[in-house]
C-alpha cells in the first residue's frame, strides 16, 4: 500500500493523500479496488464520505464516497491485496471467465468502433443482451466508441415500439451507445452504391419467382436475367424505385458465383420492392429496400465501424460480407464472430416468439417464460448476474446447447446476500393455538441473518400462528418443534378431518435450547385483518421440446402447465414491497413482487403476486419446487378449471396444475424409528465388505442401445433400453442429453456396470429397473 507520513486523522495527511488520488482511482493504482483502499479507508474520518468540513479534499472525499458504495453493494466480497492482485485475478479467470481480451484484430485503444444492430421487429432476448453487453466491452475497453444502429429495412416487421423497448433494455443492460443511427439513415447512399453495381455488371434485376430462384440457387443454375444489359437492369432498377407493378415482380441480385459450393455466394438477393406498409420512419418515401447482407457491410463501413461482432451462424455469409465492401470500393472491416447463445426449452425466433404474443399464450413480451430481457428480469434476473454470464461465455465459437441452471445460478448468488427474508404458507395451513400473548406482540427482527445493512422488519407474535399443513402433519404429539424467530414450543394436541390437519395446540417453550427439535418451522400470524392474501406462482418451460428447429410449428410444442399458482397467507409486512422487489420466502425459495398489494388507481386490494426466481438447481428447473400440496391431490393427467376455459378473466395465460411436482417426504417420528431399526437390522445381517480395490466386485458387460428417450422429468437425462445378452433388455438413465443426439445413441455400443445398486428416485415410471441385477451406465 502507498505509505503516507501523516496520519489521516489529521490535515497534513488527508492533503497527502488528496495529492495522491488526484492521478489514480485508488490508493495502489490499477483499475480496481483492493483490501488497502478499505483499510486506508478505516483510517480516515468518518464523515470524510460526506465532504462536509472537508471541502478542500475532493479527490479523497470522491474516493471515500465509492469506497463506502462498494462496501454497502458488496458486502461479503472479499477484497484482495494490491501484490495478490495479479495471482488472483489470474486465477478466477481461469476458474471461470472465458477469455475476452486479444480477440479483435488490430485493435488500437482509442480507436476501436463496434456497433449493434439490432432488427426492430421484437424485444431484445437474452442472445441480444449478450451481442450488445460484448460490444460494449471492447468499446469501453479500448476507449473506443459503440453505435446502436436500429437495421430498419423491412417495413413489414418493424414497430416504433420495438424501437422504444429495445432502447428501454439497453438502459437496463447498463449498454450505453455513444451513437444510434438507423440503417434508413442511408438509404440514398445504399441506392447509389447499388446502382453503382448494376452499372459495373456486378449486380441484376431479376424477375425470377421465389420458388424458381431457390431451386435454381440449390442447383447452381443461372437465371436467365443474369445475362440482361446494363440498360435493361437500369430499366428495372427504376421500375423498383417507383413500386410499380412490374417492380414488384423484381429484386436485384449481386452477381457472384452460381457454382460456388458456399450457396450463400450464389448471387444473393441484395433489394427488394415493398409497397405493402409505410416505413415506420419515412413512410411511403421508398418503394425498395436493400436487404441486411447488402446494407449491413456498406453501413457499417459508412459508419466507421472498426470491427463486426458478429454470432457464428453468420460464418458462411463471411465472404459475401467481404465482396460488397470490395465491389463498393468501401474501407476494411475487421470481422469477428462468437458463439451463438442456445439454451434448451427456449425459444429465440423473434418470429415465434411474436406468434405467442399475438395469439394471446403469454402475457405479452415481458412474460417470465419468455426469454427475452424484460421476460428474464420480471423473472428475478438481476443485471449483475447477466453481466457475469457474458463474462463465462465471452468470445468462444464453441456452440452449445446450455441449460438455464447456470446462469440463475450466478443469479443466486448475486440476490442471496441482499434480499429480505419473509414468511408465507400456503392457504390451507394448519392454525397452531399456542398459550402465547392475549394481545398481538411486536419486536423488531433482522431482515437477513448475515446483513445488518439491510436493517430490521416488524414481527408481529400472536397466539394463533399458521403453520404450513406439510409441516402440521410431520409433527407427531407431545414433540417439540421450533418456531423460528421466536423459540421452541409444545405441540400437545393434534385435530385432523378428511386427511388433513385443521389445528394444533400447543404451548410455548421459549428457554428450550434449539438444538433439542429436530423440526424449524416457519409460520404467519392468525391475524385475519393483517396478513397479506398472496400468489405464489412458478413457471415452467413454455414448449415441451429441449432444442427448436426452424421447421418446428410451436403450436403443437406448448407446454400447457407451464404455470401454477399456489394461493398463500404472507407475512403482513408482504403489503409494503413494490413492484420488482426482491425477497426470500422462508422454506420456500427466492421470489420477486410481480403485483404488489397496493396499485396505482386500484379501487379493492387483489392479493399481491409473487413469481419464484429459480436458484440454478435442476428440481427447480422444471417446476419440481415446493408448491401447494393441496393443489395436486388427483391433479396428475387432469387440466384445471382454468385450462379448460382458456382464458383467465384477467387475461392471462390458462393455467393448469402441474401433474408432477416433487414435494419433501414427510415422515412421523414412529416411521423414522422404525426406519432405524430396520437399518441397524440389516446392516447387522450384511456380510463384511471387500476392499475397494478388489475389481471382482464390478460385474462389467457390454449392451446394445436398443432404444433411447428423454427422461420425462429431468432436462439432463435420456432413459436407454438395452440388451445385455439377458432375458430381457435393461432400462437405464444416464446423464447424456447435453453431451449426445438422441439419434446419436441408437444401436451404440456401451460398457454396463451391472451391480451397482439402481437410483430409482430419479426414474421415472417409465424408465425403471427391469431385470437382472442393480446396474448404472457410465
Amino acid at each position: 500500500m502507498a505509505g503516507f507520513s501523516s496520519s489521516l486523522k489529521t490535515e497534513a495527511g488527508l492533503k497527502e493523500l488528496n495529492q495522491h488520488l488526484a492521478g489514480v482511482s485508488y490508493v495502489c493504482g490499477g483499475v480496481a479496488a483492493t483490501q488497502e483502499d478499505l483499510d486506508l479507508l478505516a483510517q480516515a474520518p468518518g464523515n470524510i464520505d460526506s465532504g462536509h468540513g472537508h471541502e478542500q479534499f475532493p479527490h479523497v472525499c470522491r474516493w471515500a464516497r465509492h469506497i463506502r458504495d462498494l462496501q454497502r453493494n458488496f458486502p461479503f466480497r472479499k477484497w484482495p491485496r494490491a501484490n495478490a492482485k495479479e495471482k488472483d485475478t489470474k486465477s478466477e479467470k481461469n476458474k471461470d471467465q472465458a477469455k475476452l481480451e486479444g480477440l479483435l484484430p488490430g485493435a488500437e485503444v482509442g480507436k476501436v468502433c463496434t456497433r449493434f444492430p439490432p432488427e426492430p421487429s421484437g424485444y431484445l432476448h437474452i442472445g441480444h443482451a449478450k451481442a450488445a453487453m460484448l460490444n460494449n466491452h471492447y468499446a469501453r475497453h479500448y476507449k473506443g466508441k459503440l453505435i446502436l444502429r436500429f437495421d430498419d429495412t423491412n417495413p413489414t416487421k418493424e414497430k416504433l415500439e420495438f424501437v422504444e423497448n429495445i432502447m428501454k433494455d439497453l438502459a437496463t443492460l447498463q449498454v450505453k451507445p455513444d451513437q444510434v443511427s438507423h440503417t434508413s439513415d442511408y438509404f440514398d447512399q445504399l441506392q447509389s452504391a447499388m446502382e453503382d453495381l448494376i452499372k459495373k455488371g456486378k449486380a441484376y434485376v431479376d424477375d425470377t419467382d421465389q420458388e424458381t430462384m431457390r431451386a435454381e440457387r440449390d442447383k447452381g443454375t443461372a437465371s436467365k436475367s443474369r445475362s440482361l444489359p446494363v440498360e435493361e437492369n437500369l430499366r428495372r432498377w427504376a421500375e423498383m424505385l417507383k413500386g410499380s407493378e412490374e417492380g414488384l415482380k423484381m429484386c436485384v441480385r449481386g452477381k457472384m458465383d452460381m457454382q460456388n459450393n458456399n450457396k450463400c455466394l450464389r448471387d444473393p438477393v441484395f433489394y427488394r420492392c415493398k409497397v405493402d406498409l409505410p416505413h415506420h420512419r419515412h413512410g411511403t418515401k421508398y418503394k425498395a429496400y436493400p436487404t441486411y447482407d447488402f446494407a449491413c457491410p456498406v453501413v457499417d463501413a459508412l459508419e466507421g465501424v472498426t470491427h463486426a461482432l458478429r454470432t457464428i451462424e453468420y460464418k458462411d455469409r463471411e465472404a459475401q460480407y467481404k465482396w460488397v465492401l470490395e465491389a463498393t470500393g468501401s474501407r476494411k472491416v475487421e470481422l469477428v464472430e462468437f458463439a451463438k447463445t442456445q439454451f434448451s426449452y427456449t425459444i429465440l425466433s423473434k418470429r415465434k416468439l411474436a406468434w405467442f404474443v399475438d395469439n394471446g399464450h403469454v402475457d405479452g413480451w415481458d412474460d417470465p417464460r419468455f426469454p427475452t430481457v424484460q421476460g428474464v428480469m420480471r423473472r428475478g434476473m438481476t443485471v449483475e448476474g447477466l453481466q457475469e454470464f457474458v463474462l463465462t461465455q465471452g468470445m468462444s465459437k464453441a456452440t452449445n446447447m446450455m441449460e438455464w441452471d447456470k446462469i440463475w445460478a450466478i443469479n443466486k448468488q448475486k440476490i442471496d446476500p441482499v434480499v429480505p427474508r419473509y414468511p408465507a404458507v400456503a392457504d390451507d395451513a394448519a392454525v397452531l393455538h399456542l398459550d402465547g400473548p392475549a394481545e398481538p406482540a411486536s419486536k423488531m427482527e433482522k431482515k437477513h441473518p448475515k446483513n445488518d445493512e439491510l436493517g430490521e422488519r416488524l414481527l408481529l407474535q400472536s397466539k394463533d400462528i399458521y403453520i404450513e399443513q406439510e409441516d402440521a402433519a410431520a409433527i407427531e404429539e407431545g414433540e417439540q418443534v421450533t418456531l423460528l424467530h421466536w423459540g421452541n414450543a409444545y405441540v400437545d394436541k393434534i385435530t385432523r378431518a378428511n386427511g388433513k390437519v385443521t389445528e394444533l395446540k400447543g404451548r410455548l417453550n421459549i428457554e428450550g435450547n434449539v438444538k433439542d427439535t429436530k423440526k424449524k418451522i416457519h409460520w404467519v400470524p392468525k391475524l385475519d385483518q393483517q396478513v397479506t392474501p398472496a400468489i405464489l406462482r412458478e413457471f415452467d418451460h413454455l414448449v415441451t421440446k429441449p432444442k427448436m428447429e426452424d421447421e418446428d410449428d410451436v403450436a403443437n410444442l406448448i407446454n400447457p402447465t407451464s404455470v401454477v399458482d399456489t394461493q398463500a397467507i404472507g407475512d403482513p409486512l408482504l403489503k409494503t414491497l413494490p413492484k420488482g422487489f426482491k425477497i426470500q420466502l422462508e422454506r420456500r425459495g427466492y421470489y420477486i413482487v410481480d403485483r404488489p398489494f397496493f396499485q396505482p388507481g386500484q379501487q379493492k386490494p387483489e392479493p399481491m403476486v409473487l413469481v419464484k426466481i429459480p436458484d440454478g438447481k435442476s428440481k427447480d428447473m422444471g417446476m419440481k419446487s415446493k408448491v401447494d400440496p393441496s393443489k395436486l391431490q388427483g391433479a396428475a393427467g387432469q387440466k384445471s378449471e382454468k385450462a379448460e376455459k382458456g382464458r383467465t378473466d384477467a387475461g392471462s395465460p390458462a393455467k393448469v396444475e402441474p401433474a408432477k411436482v416433487e414435494l419433501k417426504e414427510s415422515k412421523g417420528k414412529a416411521e423414522k424409528e422404525n426406519g432405524k431399526a430396520k437399518a441397524k437390522a440389516k446392516v447387522a445381517a450384511k456380510p463384511a465388505e471387500r476392499p475397494l480395490d478388489d475389481f471382482s466386485r464390478l460385474d462389467i458387460k457390454i449392451g446394445k442401445i436398443t432404444k433411447v428417450w428423454p427422461h420425462e422429468s429431468s432436462d439432463k437425462l435420456y432413459c436407454e433400453e438395452i440388451d445385455l445378452g439377458e432375458d430381457k433388455p435393461r432400462q437405464i438413465a444416464s446423464g447424456l442429453r447435453a453431451h449426445l443426439k438422441q439419434e446419436e445413441m441408437q444401436d451404440q455400443l456401451v460398457v454396463v456396470l451391472a451391480n451397482l445398486k439402481p437410483r430409482r428416485r430419479s426414474m421415472p415410471p417409465r424408465c425403471k429397473h427391469i431385470g437382472g441385477p442393480s446396474e448404472r451406465s457410465p
